[in-house]
């Protein structure tokens, strides 16, 4: 028994006939039976129902052919994975970052041309970036963490077998549009946050500390009326930062973004270098060569773009 005879089988039982078989495997009707029957006697058994309407599968037919449907599934899953052998493949998951997506596609440019590489890249929330890479379905996990979480965010890492690497340090911006109070500002001090209203990225809130809009810990409200909503959307955000007086605290690496469409970034005085910027692994795994690659790529490039501290 071989996996043509299967296909064979298969094809005439979904197509009713070994005349429209032989079409969809370009060959011709007598091959196509003569295929089936070799099936039928190596198994002993008859399999199809012919008349001069096509073929139906017997009792027995129909048990063959679920049976042949998972085989010729499970072939293309290993033929799928042997040739995926032959490919890099670079798996990352990161907080939403225009900048790193930039990097990436520079990336892929730079090194396309010597090998074959396939790129799995998904944005989420810091708790979603580290359960995707302890289950292994992302190889870097990158992260923003504020000064003031990261004693407790390595702590609970470590638990997972996971371990941070800083990349950089970056500031603490305010990012408004033109119908902000604030647009204009060289500068604000924390106070001048309390009392705008703000649109952050949706974190989901862990039992060793709170990361909400990744900066929570970071300004304090003193008990003031705050305005804060909620997205997972970064259209929602830019929009509405674009066109109301909602404004947005988040690090350097939506910056570019953001000027595009014409938001300021403006500096937090006192919150200079607080957010560390960088990737997490699992501590028992060695990178991948791509993914090793990458990581040496993003650090020339902050060096060389003057980002790195």
């Amino acid at each position: 028994m071989d996996v043509k005879q299967l296909q064979y089988f298969v094809v005439s039982v979904d197509m009713g006939s070994f005349h429209s078989a032989a079409e969809v495997l370009i060959t011709t009707q007598p091959n196509v039976s003569k295929i089936v029957k070799s099936l039928e006697t190596e198994l002993n058994m008859t399999l199809l129902k012919r008349d001069r309407n096509g073929v139906t599968p017997t009792k027995e037919g129909e048990i063959i052919y679920r049976y042949s449907i998972e085989v010729l599934k499970n072939m293309r899953i290993i033929t799928d994975f042997r040739d995926e052998q032959k490919i890099d493949r670079l798996s990352i998951c990161s907080v939403p970052s225009n900048t790193l997506s930039i990097y990436l596609a520079k990336f892929y440019n730079e090194i396309s041309h010597d090998k074959e590489i396939q790129m799995d890249f998904c944005e989420s929330n810091v708790e979603d970036i580290m359960k995707k890479v302890h289950r292994r379905e992302a190889e870097l996990g990158f992260v923003y963490i504020s000064k003031r979480n990261m004693s407790s965010f390595k702590r609970h890492i470590k638990n997972k077998g996971l371990k941070f690497f800083e990349i950089k340090k970056t500031p603490l911006y305010l990012y408004v549009g033109k119908k902000s109070p604030l647009y204009g500002n060289e500068y604000i001090e924390e106070k001048d946050v309390r009392n705008i209203k703000l649109i952050q990225r949706y974190e989901e809130q862990y039992s060793l500390y709170n990361h909400l809009g990744h900066l929570k810990e970071d300004i304090f409200f003193s008990g003031e009326k705050s305005y804060i909503s909620y997205t997972n959307s970064d259209h929602f955000l830019m929009h509405l930062l674009k066109n109301t007086e909602y404004g947005s605290i988040d690090s350097c690496f939506i910056e570019n973004k953001a000027r595009e469409d014409g938001i300021q970034a403006i500096p937090i005085l006192s919150a200079e270098n607080s957010i560390s910027f960088g990737y997490i692994k699992r501590v028992r795994d060695s990178l991948s060569t791509v993914a090793q690659e990458f990581i040496s790529y993003l650090n020339e490039e902050c060096i060389l773009n003057g980002e790195r501290k």
